[in-house]
């Protein structure tokens, strides 16, 4: 008995093609969901921040101290430049900037706070009241996070890849933390006129998709404000580009 040969595109079996065209046909009903909210209609801002190497953050000074006993000393490789042996900022995890409006903002969309390598990613974050933050904990064991001077967001055991929700309600600054891992600490700013939020690259250039209007441009570290504001950023339907970087080297 003779077998119909099976045709084949390219020299590639028609199962193999098939299956991926079903795959781009998925992926393209499901583009919006992999994206991330659409933006239609909004021009961007861009800009840069600079000087965030002169930021060190406070869980890097507490470990520091002689009574916490959480260092050890040994002698530096000279084989790493003098320029890495410094601890300072992350700036894409530890500098937030934020467009404030004129008026109250619109509840930003869920956004997810991974806690892991006894760190909160972002560790500052700024969110207008309304927003829910979820932090999920990405380690192999147990956290025990909590809201500092808040009752009703006591410690409580998130276990492994689980979530657990907190939703923005009273503005001002909130810092979470964890009863077992001190180095584990996320400032939440809530700000009723807080438009959007983003984080720079390495680099320090960041963008953000922001309706039209005229706003002010706040750098955050520690859940503090840092650097100079930039008022009277007006952003029209080509967008806008800042013509200096935001220097957020010193607190204010």
């Amino acid at each position: 008995m003779r077998f119909a040969k099976r045709r084949s595109y390219e020299g590639r079996p028609a199962r193999i093609v098939l299956s991926a065209l079903v795959l781009s046909a998925s992926l393209l009903a499901t583009g919006s969901l992999l994206a991330g909210p659409d933006k239609g209609g909004e021009a961007g801002v861009k800009g840069k921040v600079s000087g965030w190497e002169k930021l060190l953050p406070q869980v890097y000074a507490d470990a520091a101290k002689f009574d916490a006993h959480r260092f050890t000393w040994r002698e530096p490789s000279p084989t790493v430049k003098q320029d890495f042996r410094k601890l300072s900022a992350n700036v894409s995890r530890d500098v937030c900037v934020v467009a404030l409006g004129s008026g109250p903002a619109q509840a930003h969309e869920p956004r997810v706070i991974k806690v892991t390598g006894g760190r909160a990613t972002p560790s500052t974050i700024v969110v207008s009241p309304g927003t829910r933050l979820s932090f999920r904990n990405v380690d192999p064991f147990t956290h025990q996070l909590y809201e500092v001077n808040a009752p009703g967001w006591a410690a409580n055991p998130t276990a492994p890849g689980s979530p657990r929700e907190w939703a923005a309600t009273t503005p001002g600054l909130h810092v979470i933390r964890d009863q077992l891992f001190p180095s584990v600490v996320a400032y939440i700013v809530v700000e009723p006129n807080a438009v959007e939020f983003t984080y720079p690259d390495r680099e320090g250039n960041f963008t953000m998709a922001v309706p039209n209007g005229d706003y002010t441009l706040k750098a955050f570290f520690d859940g503090k404000p840092v650097g100079k504001p930039v008022d009277g950023v007006h952003v029209g339907d080509k967008g806008v580009e800042l013509k200096e970087p935001m220097a957020v080297g010193d607190s204010k």
